[in-house]
Protein backbone atom coordinates (compact mmCIF):
# COMPACT_ATOMS: atom_id res chain seq x y z
CA UNK A 1 0.00 0.00 0.00
CA UNK A 2 1.48 3.36 -1.02
CA UNK A 3 1.96 6.35 1.27
CA UNK A 4 -0.94 8.78 1.11
CA UNK A 5 -0.66 12.26 -0.32
CA UNK A 6 -1.49 13.83 3.04
CA UNK A 7 1.64 12.28 4.58
CA UNK A 8 3.78 13.21 1.58
CA UNK A 9 2.62 16.80 1.62
CA UNK A 10 2.90 17.17 5.40
CA UNK A 11 6.40 15.66 5.43
CA UNK A 12 7.62 17.91 2.62
CA UNK A 13 6.16 20.97 4.33
CA UNK A 14 7.78 20.19 7.65
CA UNK A 15 11.08 19.25 6.01
CA UNK A 16 11.21 22.70 4.43
CA UNK A 17 10.82 24.18 7.91
CA UNK A 18 13.46 21.85 9.40
CA UNK A 19 10.99 19.77 11.38
CA UNK A 20 10.82 15.95 11.43
CA UNK A 21 7.39 14.41 10.86
CA UNK A 22 5.88 12.46 13.75
CA UNK A 23 2.19 13.02 13.05
CA UNK A 24 0.10 14.67 10.32
CA UNK A 25 -2.19 15.84 13.11
CA UNK A 26 0.53 18.21 14.40
CA UNK A 27 1.28 21.68 13.10
CA UNK A 28 4.91 22.23 12.12
CA UNK A 29 5.57 24.28 15.27
CA UNK A 30 4.34 21.37 17.39
CA UNK A 31 6.99 19.03 16.03
CA UNK A 32 9.89 18.90 18.50
CA UNK A 33 12.69 17.35 16.46
CA UNK A 34 14.76 19.04 13.73
CA UNK A 35 14.76 17.08 10.50
CA UNK A 36 18.40 17.64 9.55
CA UNK A 37 19.62 17.32 6.00
CA UNK A 38 22.45 15.69 4.09
CA UNK A 39 24.47 18.55 2.64
CA UNK A 40 27.66 19.14 0.70
CA UNK A 41 30.70 20.26 2.69
CA UNK A 42 30.64 23.59 0.85
CA UNK A 43 27.19 24.31 2.31
CA UNK A 44 28.21 23.62 5.90
CA UNK A 45 28.38 26.66 8.17
CA UNK A 46 31.69 26.38 10.05
CA UNK A 47 31.36 29.09 12.65
CA UNK A 48 29.22 28.80 15.74
CA UNK A 49 26.39 31.34 15.88
CA UNK A 50 25.60 33.07 19.19
CA UNK A 51 21.90 33.12 20.09
CA UNK A 52 22.06 36.89 20.38
CA UNK A 53 22.05 38.49 16.90
CA UNK A 54 24.14 41.44 18.10
CA UNK A 55 26.86 39.09 19.33
CA UNK A 56 26.72 37.19 16.04
CA UNK A 57 27.28 40.43 14.11
CA UNK A 58 30.17 41.41 16.42
CA UNK A 59 31.73 37.97 15.92
CA UNK A 60 31.70 38.50 12.15
CA UNK A 61 29.43 35.54 11.39
CA UNK A 62 26.19 37.45 10.72
CA UNK A 63 25.16 40.51 8.72
CA UNK A 64 22.00 42.46 9.51
CA UNK A 65 19.69 43.69 6.72
CA UNK A 66 17.16 46.37 7.62
CA UNK A 67 14.09 46.79 5.39
CA UNK A 68 15.73 45.12 2.41
CA UNK A 69 13.47 45.53 -0.65
CA UNK A 70 12.62 42.22 -2.30
CA UNK A 71 12.55 41.73 -6.05
CA UNK A 72 9.41 40.24 -7.61
CA UNK A 73 9.71 36.92 -9.41
CA UNK A 74 7.72 37.81 -12.53
CA UNK A 75 7.48 34.13 -13.53
CA UNK A 76 4.90 33.70 -10.74
CA UNK A 77 1.48 35.29 -11.14
CA UNK A 78 -0.33 37.32 -8.54
CA UNK A 79 2.84 38.84 -6.99
CA UNK A 80 3.22 35.77 -4.81
CA UNK A 81 6.98 35.12 -5.13
CA UNK A 82 9.72 37.56 -4.11
CA UNK A 83 13.51 37.16 -4.04
CA UNK A 84 16.10 38.79 -1.76
CA UNK A 85 18.68 40.41 -4.05
CA UNK A 86 21.32 43.13 -3.82
CA UNK A 87 23.21 44.55 -6.80
CA UNK A 88 21.82 41.72 -8.93
CA UNK A 89 23.05 38.97 -6.58
CA UNK A 90 20.62 36.72 -4.76
CA UNK A 91 21.08 36.87 -1.00
CA UNK A 92 20.82 33.40 0.53
CA UNK A 93 21.85 31.80 3.85
CA UNK A 94 19.49 33.70 6.12
CA UNK A 95 19.82 32.62 9.76
CA UNK A 96 16.64 30.95 10.98
CA UNK A 97 15.06 31.21 14.47
CA UNK A 98 16.48 27.76 15.13
CA UNK A 99 19.59 29.65 16.30
CA UNK A 100 17.59 32.16 18.37
CA UNK A 101 14.22 33.88 18.15
CA UNK A 102 15.95 37.18 17.39
CA UNK A 103 16.84 35.86 13.94
CA UNK A 104 13.18 35.51 12.86
CA UNK A 105 12.51 37.26 9.55
CA UNK A 106 10.18 40.28 9.77
CA UNK A 107 8.07 41.16 6.71
CA UNK A 108 6.91 44.69 5.83
CA UNK A 109 4.92 46.29 3.03
CA UNK A 110 6.29 49.18 1.01
CA UNK A 111 4.97 51.69 3.55
CA UNK A 112 6.89 49.98 6.37
CA UNK A 113 3.88 48.30 7.98
CA UNK A 114 4.74 44.91 9.44
CA UNK A 115 2.93 41.90 8.01
CA UNK A 116 2.64 39.14 10.59
CA UNK A 117 2.46 35.40 9.88
CA UNK A 118 -1.23 35.47 10.78
CA UNK A 119 -2.01 37.62 7.71
CA UNK A 120 -4.42 35.96 5.24
CA UNK A 121 -1.75 35.99 2.55
CA UNK A 122 -0.13 33.05 4.41
CA UNK A 123 3.46 34.00 3.66
CA UNK A 124 6.44 31.69 4.16
CA UNK A 125 10.10 32.67 3.92
CA UNK A 126 12.72 30.13 2.77
CA UNK A 127 15.77 30.99 4.92
CA UNK A 128 18.22 28.97 2.85
CA UNK A 129 17.29 30.37 -0.58
CA UNK A 130 16.13 33.82 0.47
CA UNK A 131 12.74 33.50 -1.29
CA UNK A 132 9.40 34.78 0.02
CA UNK A 133 6.31 32.76 -0.98
CA UNK A 134 2.71 33.89 -0.53
CA UNK A 135 -0.04 31.30 -0.69
CA UNK A 136 -2.52 34.12 -1.41
CA UNK A 137 -1.94 37.52 -2.92
CA UNK A 138 -1.70 40.29 -0.35
CA UNK A 139 -4.75 42.51 -0.21
CA UNK A 140 -2.95 45.85 -0.60
CA UNK A 141 0.84 45.41 -0.76
CA UNK A 142 2.51 45.84 -4.15
CA UNK A 143 6.04 45.23 -2.82
CA UNK A 144 7.73 43.82 0.24
CA UNK A 145 10.71 44.44 2.54
CA UNK A 146 12.38 42.17 5.07
CA UNK A 147 14.54 42.62 8.14
CA UNK A 148 16.76 39.74 9.20
CA UNK A 149 20.29 38.34 9.43
CA UNK A 150 22.41 36.43 6.91
CA UNK A 151 25.22 34.05 7.72
CA UNK A 152 28.54 35.43 6.38
CA UNK A 153 31.00 33.22 8.26
CA UNK A 154 33.22 30.53 6.81
CA UNK A 155 31.88 27.42 5.11
CA UNK A 156 33.27 23.92 4.71
CA UNK A 157 34.39 21.13 7.01
CA UNK A 158 36.84 22.07 9.77
CA UNK A 159 37.43 24.81 12.32
CA UNK A 160 35.96 28.23 11.77
CA UNK A 161 36.77 31.77 12.81
CA UNK A 162 34.66 31.56 15.95
CA UNK A 163 35.79 29.26 18.75
CA UNK A 164 34.13 25.87 18.99
CA UNK A 165 33.36 24.08 22.23
CA UNK A 166 34.74 20.57 21.79
CA UNK A 167 33.28 18.44 24.56
CA UNK A 168 33.00 15.07 22.88
CA UNK A 169 35.55 12.41 21.97
CA UNK A 170 36.45 12.15 18.30
CA UNK A 171 37.17 8.60 17.22
CA UNK A 172 38.97 8.45 13.87
CA UNK A 173 38.67 4.66 13.78
CA UNK A 174 41.07 3.04 11.32
CA UNK A 175 41.58 6.31 9.43
CA UNK A 176 44.35 8.85 9.92
CA UNK A 177 43.16 11.99 11.73
CA UNK A 178 44.66 15.14 10.22
CA UNK A 179 44.31 18.79 11.23
CA UNK A 180 45.48 21.10 8.45
CA UNK A 181 46.09 24.79 9.01
CA UNK A 182 45.92 27.45 6.35
CA UNK A 183 48.92 29.75 5.87
CA UNK A 184 49.49 31.68 9.08
CA UNK A 185 46.85 29.67 10.96
CA UNK A 186 47.03 28.87 14.67
CA UNK A 187 45.51 26.30 17.01
CA UNK A 188 45.31 27.28 20.68
CA UNK A 189 44.35 25.29 23.77
CA UNK A 190 43.75 27.45 26.83
CA UNK A 191 42.98 26.91 30.50
CA UNK A 192 39.81 28.21 32.14
CA UNK A 193 41.62 31.49 32.94
CA UNK A 194 42.80 31.84 29.30
CA UNK A 195 46.36 30.78 30.13
CA UNK A 196 47.83 29.31 26.89
CA UNK A 197 48.58 25.60 27.34
CA UNK A 198 49.25 24.55 23.74
CA UNK A 199 49.79 26.64 20.64
CA UNK A 200 50.42 25.30 17.14
CA UNK A 201 51.70 27.96 14.73
CA UNK A 202 51.64 27.25 11.00
CA UNK A 203 53.67 30.35 10.15
CA UNK A 204 56.53 29.59 12.54
CA UNK A 205 56.24 25.83 12.04
CA UNK A 206 56.39 25.32 15.78
CA UNK A 207 54.48 24.00 18.78
CA UNK A 208 54.56 25.91 22.08
CA UNK A 209 53.80 24.00 25.29
CA UNK A 210 53.47 25.40 28.81
CA UNK A 211 55.04 23.30 31.58
CA UNK A 212 54.90 19.96 29.69
CA UNK A 213 55.08 16.69 31.61
CA UNK A 214 56.47 13.89 29.43
CA UNK A 215 56.15 10.31 30.67
CA UNK A 216 57.16 6.96 29.24
CA UNK A 217 60.37 5.04 28.69
CA UNK A 218 62.19 7.30 26.21
CA UNK A 219 62.09 10.78 24.68
CA UNK A 220 63.73 11.36 21.29
CA UNK A 221 64.66 14.85 20.04
CA UNK A 222 65.59 14.68 16.36
CA UNK A 223 66.72 18.23 15.72
CA UNK A 224 69.91 19.75 14.33
CA UNK A 225 70.44 22.23 17.18
CA UNK A 226 68.86 22.28 20.63
CA UNK A 227 68.79 25.56 22.52
CA UNK A 228 67.90 25.65 26.24
CA UNK A 229 67.16 28.98 27.93
CA UNK A 230 67.45 27.57 31.46
CA UNK A 231 70.75 28.23 33.22
CA UNK A 232 70.45 25.12 35.37
CA UNK A 233 69.54 21.59 34.27
CA UNK A 234 68.62 19.00 36.90
CA UNK A 235 69.37 15.32 36.22
CA UNK A 236 68.11 12.32 38.16
CA UNK A 237 65.07 14.27 39.40
CA UNK A 238 62.82 11.89 41.27
CA UNK A 239 59.07 12.02 41.73
CA UNK A 240 57.86 14.45 44.38
CA UNK A 241 58.77 13.25 47.86
CA UNK A 242 61.17 10.54 46.70
CA UNK A 243 64.91 10.48 47.50
CA UNK A 244 67.43 9.27 44.86
CA UNK A 245 69.34 6.05 45.74
CA UNK A 246 72.72 6.57 47.42
CA UNK A 247 74.77 4.79 44.74
CA UNK A 248 73.37 6.38 41.56
CA UNK A 249 75.44 7.66 38.62
CA UNK A 250 74.10 10.55 36.56
CA UNK A 251 75.57 12.50 33.66
CA UNK A 252 75.83 12.80 29.90
CA UNK A 253 77.32 10.61 27.19
CA UNK A 254 78.16 11.19 23.54
CA UNK A 255 76.95 8.66 20.96
CA UNK A 256 79.62 8.16 18.27
CA UNK A 257 77.96 5.27 16.47
CA UNK A 258 76.98 1.67 17.18
CA UNK A 259 80.52 0.22 16.90
CA UNK A 260 82.46 2.70 19.02
CA UNK A 261 82.50 3.63 22.69
CA UNK A 262 80.68 6.60 24.17
CA UNK A 263 82.69 9.32 25.94
CA UNK A 264 80.93 9.98 29.24
CA UNK A 265 80.84 12.64 31.96
CA UNK A 266 79.06 11.58 35.13
CA UNK A 267 78.55 12.27 38.82
CA UNK A 268 79.37 9.26 41.02
CA UNK A 269 77.17 9.72 44.07
CA UNK A 270 78.86 6.86 45.93
CA UNK A 271 82.31 8.50 45.82
CA UNK A 272 80.88 12.04 45.64
CA UNK A 273 83.10 12.88 42.65
CA UNK A 274 82.76 13.95 39.04
CA UNK A 275 84.21 11.35 36.70
CA UNK A 276 84.99 11.07 33.01
CA UNK A 277 85.54 8.16 30.65
CA UNK A 278 86.69 7.88 27.07
CA UNK A 279 85.32 4.36 26.62
CA UNK A 280 82.26 4.32 28.98
CA UNK A 281 84.07 1.62 30.97
CA UNK A 282 87.18 2.97 32.73
CA UNK A 283 86.39 6.17 34.66
CA UNK A 284 88.86 8.57 36.29
CA UNK A 285 88.12 11.29 38.82
CA UNK A 286 88.18 14.88 37.56
CA UNK A 287 90.52 17.43 39.10
CA UNK A 288 89.25 19.61 41.90
CA UNK A 289 90.68 23.13 42.21
CA UNK A 290 93.98 23.05 44.13
CA UNK A 291 94.43 19.30 43.56
CA UNK A 292 95.95 17.25 40.79
CA UNK A 293 95.57 13.57 39.91
CA UNK A 294 98.69 11.57 40.68
CA UNK A 295 101.22 11.16 37.88
CA UNK A 296 100.25 14.35 36.01
CA UNK A 297 102.76 17.26 35.90
CA UNK A 298 101.79 20.90 35.58
CA UNK A 299 103.97 23.74 34.34
CA UNK A 300 103.78 27.48 34.93
CA UNK A 301 105.76 30.03 32.89
CA UNK A 302 106.09 33.56 34.30
CA UNK A 303 107.40 36.19 31.87
CA UNK A 304 109.18 39.19 33.39
CA UNK A 305 109.21 42.10 30.93
CA UNK A 306 110.19 45.04 33.14
CA UNK A 307 113.70 44.53 34.60
CA UNK A 308 113.58 44.03 38.39
CA UNK A 309 115.70 42.54 41.17
CA UNK A 310 112.76 40.77 42.90
CA UNK A 311 109.99 38.65 41.34
CA UNK A 312 107.00 37.49 43.45
CA UNK A 313 104.60 34.85 42.07
CA UNK A 314 101.43 34.26 44.18
CA UNK A 315 98.85 31.43 44.23
CA UNK A 316 101.38 28.78 43.24
CA UNK A 317 99.13 26.01 44.60
CA UNK A 318 96.77 26.73 41.69
CA UNK A 319 99.58 26.65 39.13
CA UNK A 320 101.70 23.54 39.85
CA UNK A 321 101.77 20.49 42.10
CA UNK A 322 103.39 21.31 45.46
CA UNK A 323 105.62 20.67 47.26
CA UNK A 324 108.56 19.48 45.20
CA UNK A 325 108.29 21.80 42.18
CA UNK A 326 111.42 22.66 40.20
CA UNK A 327 112.34 26.28 39.33
CA UNK A 328 114.32 27.24 36.24
CA UNK A 329 115.30 30.81 35.31
CA UNK A 330 116.15 31.98 31.80
CA UNK A 331 117.20 35.36 30.45
CA UNK A 332 117.49 36.33 26.84
CA UNK A 333 121.08 36.40 25.66
CA UNK A 334 122.84 37.44 22.47
CA UNK A 335 120.96 36.57 19.29
CA UNK A 336 117.73 35.75 21.15
CA UNK A 337 119.14 32.62 22.80
CA UNK A 338 117.75 31.84 26.27
CA UNK A 339 120.47 31.33 28.88
CA UNK A 340 119.81 29.74 32.27
CA UNK A 341 120.87 31.84 35.25
CA UNK A 342 121.00 31.42 39.03
CA UNK A 343 119.08 33.36 41.66
CA UNK A 344 117.86 33.09 45.26
CA UNK A 345 114.62 31.10 45.41
CA UNK A 346 112.33 31.31 48.45
CA UNK A 347 108.98 29.63 49.13
CA UNK A 348 106.44 30.80 51.69
CA UNK A 349 105.59 28.44 54.55
CA UNK A 350 102.35 27.31 52.87
CA UNK A 351 103.93 26.93 49.41
CA UNK A 352 101.54 29.55 48.10
CA UNK A 353 104.06 32.25 47.16
CA UNK A 354 107.37 32.00 45.29
CA UNK A 355 109.92 34.82 45.69
CA UNK A 356 113.07 35.09 43.54
CA UNK A 357 115.84 37.61 44.34
CA UNK A 358 118.42 38.67 41.73
CA UNK A 359 121.76 40.50 42.22
CA UNK A 360 121.06 42.61 39.15
CA UNK A 361 117.92 43.66 37.32
CA UNK A 362 116.34 40.65 35.61
CA UNK A 363 114.10 40.30 32.55
CA UNK A 364 113.21 36.92 31.09
CA UNK A 365 111.29 33.75 31.93
CA UNK A 366 110.75 31.77 35.14
CA UNK A 367 109.61 28.17 34.59
CA UNK A 368 108.06 26.25 37.50
CA UNK A 369 107.33 22.51 36.99
CA UNK A 370 105.68 20.20 39.48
Amino acid sequence: MSIGNAVKIDRAWKLALDRALTSVAKEFFEEEHPSGRIVHAGDVWKDSIPADPGEAVSAGVAQQHLHLSLEEDVTVSGKRAWIARSDGNRLADWISPRFGQGFTIQLFDQAGNQIFTTDPCNWVFDYKSGILFLENSHATATGFKITGYRYIGEKGVGGGAAAQNLQEVYDAGAKDAVVKLDAGGTISVKAADDTPLLTVEEGGRRVVLKDPLITGMAVKVETVDTEVKDNLLTLNKQASGQTPPADFNSGIEVDRGSDVSKPTLRWNNLTKKWQASFDEDAFFDLMVEGQQPAGITRKHVEQVITPTKTVVIANMMDKVNLPGAAVQIFEEGTGGVLEQVEAEVKWSSGWGTLTINFEENFAGYIVVTG
